[in-house]
């Protein structure tokens, strides 16, 4: 009876070690996407808006100067960021993670900053390529889509 609570006792410590390190760990990359969608024409943004395409999980902000399309999927563990227009930040509700406006990691344990998506203007319109997903270290001027 003793070694059956032993070994029941040494699953129990394996599974919590495991889902320990799992929950931690970063995952893998995500298979990429395999679709272009048009997000609508440049007018129908305001400045300083950001729109979530749940289909596509794609966040789109209009900035001063142009636009960003940001992937939703933290690159933490692959949850679903929100934006909060009353912080001005995206959120990561699994962990606690937070984002500035342009996607650079705030607090938390992402290890870089929101992915973008492949953006063109054609035809006044936003057409985004969620085949192409570019990751980077840090926000620079020249990632922003000038009108």
């Amino acid at each position: 009876m003793g070694y059956a609570w032993i070994g029941a006792a040494a699953v129990v410590v394996g599974e919590l070690i495991f889902g320990t390190f799992a929950f931690l760990w970063p995952r893998k990359k995500q298979g990429k996407g395999e679709k272009i969608f048009i997000a609508g024409k440049i007018n129908d943004f305001k400045i300083g808006e950001v729109i979530y395409f749940r289909k596509e999980k794609t966040l789109i902000q209009r900035a001063e100067g142009g636009f960003l399309a940001f992937s939703a999927i933290c690159p933490h563990l692959a949850c679903i960021v929100n934006w909060n227009e009353m912080l001005k930040k995206y959120e990561c509700p699994c962990h606690g993670a937070t984002f500035n406006r342009n996607g650079e990691v705030l607090e938390g344990p992402p290890p870089r900053p929101l992915d973008l998506y492949k953006l063109q203007i054609v035809e006044e319109k936003l057409v985004v390529d969620t085949a192409t997903l570019i990751e980077r270290k840090k926000f620079e001027p020249s990632q922003v889509i000038k009108i």
